[in-house]
C-alpha cells in the first residue's frame, strides 16, 4: 500500500491560498504581500515537504509572517513602539536568513529591506505620537516633528549589505563622510529656528534610515542617510 505524497505545486498552492486569506484580513502593504506570496510561501512549502507541519521550522516560519505583519500595523504609544523596535533585529535577521535560503538576488533583497526600513520608521514615528493617560485613553502628543516628505525619501538608494545588522550596533561609515552612529548618540538639531537635542533611537538594519527622539522618547524625527548628511553639511545638525 502506497502512502499519498502531496505534490510540491499542490502544497505551494494551498499555502499561498492560506497566506492570501491571512494577508487580506490584515491589510498587508503591497510590497509585503508580494514578498510573502511569491517568496516566503516557497520557503514554507520546502519546510512542509521535508519536515511536515509539526516541525519547529514550520512554526517559526509562520511566526515570522505574523511578526512582520504586526510590526507594520499602527502602534499606540511608546510601549508598543519600543516592543516593535526591540523585535526588529531578530525578525529582520530571520527574514534575511529565509531570503538566503530562497536564493533571492541581492539587489531585489536590498530593495525589499530598504522599503521595510522606511515603513518601520513611519510606524515608529506615528506610535510615538500617542501616550496612554491614567484612564487608559490614547491621546495625541504635541510638539511632534514631522517625517521627511515623500520627495525626500524618493532618492533613497538600496544599501548593499551582507546581512541585517542588529539595531544596537554601529553602522558602517559611508563614503559621504557621515560618522558612525549608534543607539543613544546625541545630536543637536536646528529645526524651524528652534534648537533641539535628540538621540538616535533606531537605525534601519541596512543603515539607510534613522529615527531620532528626545530623551523621553517623544519629539520624533525620521531622516534618510542622505538627508542627514545634507543637514550636517548645512550646519543644521551637529553631533554632540
Amino acid at each position: 500500500m502506497f502512502e499519498f505524497v502531496p505534490s510540491e505545486q499542490g502544497v505551494l498552492a494551498r499555502i499561498r491560498q492560506e497566506m492570501e486569506k491571512h494577508l487580506r484580513d490584515t491589510g498587508a502593504p503591497e510590497d509585503v504581500h508580494d514578498f510573502l506570496v511569491r517568496h516566503w510561501a516557497r520557503l514554507m512549502t520546502g519546510i512542509f515537504l521535508s519536515k511536515g507541519n509539526q516541525d519547529a521550522d514550520w512554526t517559526a516560519g509562520w511566526d515570522a509572517v505574523n511578526a512582520l505583519l504586526w510590526s507594520l500595523s499602527p502602534k499606540y504609544g511608546r510601549q508598543e513602539t519600543e516592543k516593535m523596535l526591540r523585535m526588529l533585529p531578530t525578525l529582520l535577521a530571520r527574514l534575511q536568513e529565509g531570503c538566503g535560503a530562497l536564493d533571492i538576488p541581492r539587489p531585489e533583497r536590498d530593495v525589499l529591506f530598504e522599503r521595510l526600513a522606511m515603513m518601520h520608521a513611519a510606524v515608529a514615528r506615528e506610535g510615538l505620537k500617542y501616550q496612554t493617560d491614567s484612564q487608559g485613553l490614547v491621546t495625541g502628543m504635541d510638539g511632534i516633528v514631522g517625517m521627511e516628505t515623500a520627495e525626500d525619501l524618493g532618492g533613497l538608494a538600496p544599501q548593499a549589505q551582507s546581512a541585517a545588522a542588529p539595531a544596537d550596533t554601529a553602522v558602517q561609515e559611508d563614503t559621504s563622510g557621515l560618522p558612525q552612529l549608534k543607539l543613544g548618540d546625541r545630536l543637536h538639531f536646528t529645526l524651524a529656528g528652534e534648537n533641539r537635542m535628540l538621540v538616535v533611537n533606531w537605525i534601519s538594519p541596512v543603515g539607510g534610515m534613522y529615527l531620532f527622539t528626545n530623551e523621553q522618547g517623544l519629539d520624533a524625527l525620521t531622516l534618510t542617510r542622505a538627508r542627514l548628511v545634507e543637514r550636517i553639511a548645512a550646519g543644521t545638525v551637529r553631533i554632540v
